[in-house]
């Protein structure tokens, strides 16, 4: 796991004052149409990587840190077939959709990381709830092994490692 760049020695002045303004420009909140149909596009694909953030936007900063075994919201990158990234930030997984989130940085690692392992690939999205934000529903065979409801998400890209003949990956 690695940090998001929200550590607080980025904050005040400096470089990285503008990061969180341009975040905030372009983080989808809420469903709307051309949310949609971005992610229209993503249905289907699957999950080949991903990164888990120890902090998430949804830590209050006036608060002592959260407690990884604590944890249920989390910020995460999903890399996805094609090039393409679904950023999630402050967003809670649920392997029940009628249940509980999970809880703990160690549970909630292991369930993104099956979304890779396993193959899973975005079966349906929709709007998580009356205030806005994003619920993704990942499995396979059309049965739903993971739900994510994210309260703020980006559509990105990301570039694939070139593999060598042998299937190692190499560097550009």
């Amino acid at each position: 796991m690695t940090g998001n760049g929200l550590d607080e020695e980025f904050e005040g002045e400096g470089p990285f004052d503008e990061t969180d303004e341009v975040l905030d420009d372009e983080l989808n909140t809420v469903l709307d149409d051309a949310a949609r149909e971005e992610l229209d596009s993503l249905v289907g694909l699957q999950v080949v990587g991903l990164d888990v953030w120890e902090e998430s936007l949804s830590d209050d900063e006036n608060e002592p840190p959260v407690k990884p075994e604590e944890r249920v919201f989390f910020d995460t990158d999903l890399m996805l077939q094609d090039g393409v990234a679904l950023e999630l930030y402050a967003a809670a997984a649920y392997s029940d959709p009628e249940g509980e989130p999970l809880k703990g940085m160690d549970e909630i690692t292991a369930a993104l990381e099956r979304l890779a392992d396993q193959n899973l690939v975005l079966l349906d999205f929709d709007q998580a709830d009356e205030e806005g934000g994003l619920a993704l529903a990942f499995g396979s065979d059309e049965k739903v092994q993971l739900v994510i409801a994210a309260g703020a998400w980006v559509v990105s890209e990301w570039e694939e490692d070139i593999e060598s003949e042998d299937g190692e990956p190499t560097e550009e």
